[in-house]
C-alpha cells in the first residue's frame, strides 16, 4: 500500500535562491563600503606633491625624448682631389678658424699652376714689348708730324711771298704756280699725317686695352689656381670641434668627397621626434625645458617639420 512522503522544507531550489539573494546583498554592501570614502591606499610621502589650487592659465606638459646636438655643424668637403700626405690633428680636436687639418698633394694641379704662371709671365713680357713698340711708333709719328708741319710752314711762307712778288710782277706765273702747288701738297700732307696719328692712337689704345684684359683674365685664372693649390691644405672654416674625421696617410680623396665636419660649440639644440598624437599642439616658439645634472635649461621650438 502507498505511503505519503513528507515534503522537504529546504529543497535545492530554495537553497539556490537564498544563496543568490545573499550574494547580491553582499555585493551591494561591498560597493557601498568601497565608494563611501572609507577605503585606504598606502603611498610613499616623497611621491606626494601638495600645491595650492588657484585660477591661472592651463599648461600642458608633453614628455619628449630627444638628442642634444651642437647648434650647427659645417661639413668639410675636399675642394680638390689628392693624396693624403699629412694629418695635423685627430678626430675630436678643438680647432680655431683657419687651423690646418690635413695636407693633400696633387701633381696635376701643381703642374697646371706652373703652366699658368709661365703663361702669365709670357703675356706680361709680350705686353711690355708691345707697349715699347707702340711708344716707339708714336715717337716716330710725332717726329714725322713735326717735319711735315715744318715743311708746310715753309711752303706757306714761300707761297705768300711769291703771291706778293707776282702782284708786283717780280716773278713769273710759272714760279708762283710751283710754290702754290708745293703749298697745297704740304697742306694735304699735314691733314693726312694728323689722321694717321689719330688712327694710330686709337689702335694703340685698343691694343693696350685688349692686352690688359687678357692679362687680367689670365692673372685671375692664376689666382684661382693658386687658391686651389692652397685648398690642398684643408683648414677649419670656423671655431669648433672636428668630428667624423675620416682620412689616413696615403689615402686618395676625390674632389667633393666628405672629409668630416666641424661642430660649432657656441650653443646646443635638442632634436626630438614628437608623437603624432601631439602634432596639432606643436608650433614654432613653443616653450620647453629639460634638466641635465640638476641644471634646468629652457628650450624654444625653432624648426618644426611635419612629416
Amino acid at each position: 500500500m502507498d505511503r505519503p512522503l513528507e515534503k522537504k522544507k529546504w529543497n535545492n531550489k530554495r537553497i539556490l535562491t537564498l544563496v543568490g539573494i545573499t550574494g547580491l546583498v553582499g555585493l551591494i554592501a561591498a560597493s557601498f563600503y568601497f565608494t563611501s570614502g572609507n577605503s585606504k591606499l598606502n603611498v610613499e610621502a616623497d611621491r606626494i606633491s601638495i600645491v595650492e589650487i588657484k585660477k591661472d592659465n592651463f599648461q600642458e606638459f608633453i614628455p619628449i625624448n630627444g638628442s642634444v646636438l651642437p647648434i650647427s655643424s659645417i661639413y668639410l668637403d675636399a675642394s680638390v682631389g689628392g693624396r693624403v700626405e699629412e694629418k695635423y690633428v685627430e678626430d675630436g680636436t678643438i680647432l680655431k678658424k683657419g687651423d690646418p687639418i690635413m695636407r693633400l698633394s696633387n701633381t696635376d694641379q701643381e703642374l697646371s699652376l706652373i703652366q699658368y704662371e709661365t703663361q702669365v709671365l709670357n703675356l706680361l713680357t709680350q705686353s711690355q714689348i708691345a707697349q715699347t713698340n707702340a711708344q716707339q711708333v708714336s715717337i716716330n709719328n710725332r717726329n714725322q708730324m713735326a717735319d711735315v708741319e715744318q715743311a708746310y710752314k715753309e711752303a706757306e711762307r714761300i707761297y705768300r711771298l711769291n703771291q706778293k712778288l707776282l702782284n708786283e710782277k717780280a716773278i713769273g706765273s710759272q714760279e708762283f704756280e710751283k710754290s702754290k702747288n708745293d703749298y697745297n701738297y704740304q697742306k694735304e700732307r699735314v691733314n693726312l699725317t694728323k689722321q694717321i696719328l689719330k688712327q694710330d692712337e686709337v689702335s694703340t689704345n685698343q691694343k693696350a686695352h685688349q692686352d690688359k684684359e687678357t692679362y687680367q683674365r689670365t692673372q685671375s685664372a692664376l689666382e684661382l689656381m693658386k687658391r686651389k693649390i692652397g685648398d690642398l691644405i684643408v683648414r677649419s672654416p670656423v671655431d669648433g670641434q672636428l668630428t667624423s674625421f675620416d682620412a689616413e696617410i696615403g689615402q686618395n680623396k676625390n674632389a667633393g668627397e666628405r672629409l668630416g665636419q666641424i661642430d660649432v660649440l657656441t650653443g646646443f639644440k635638442v632634436r626630438a621626434d614628437i608623437d603624432e598624437h601631439y602634432i596639432n599642439r606643436i608650433f614654432p616658439d613653443l616653450q620647453g625645458e629639460f634638466t641635465i645634472g640638476d641644471k634646468a635649461y629652457k628650450l624654444r621650438i625653432k624648426k618644426y617639420i611635419h612629416k
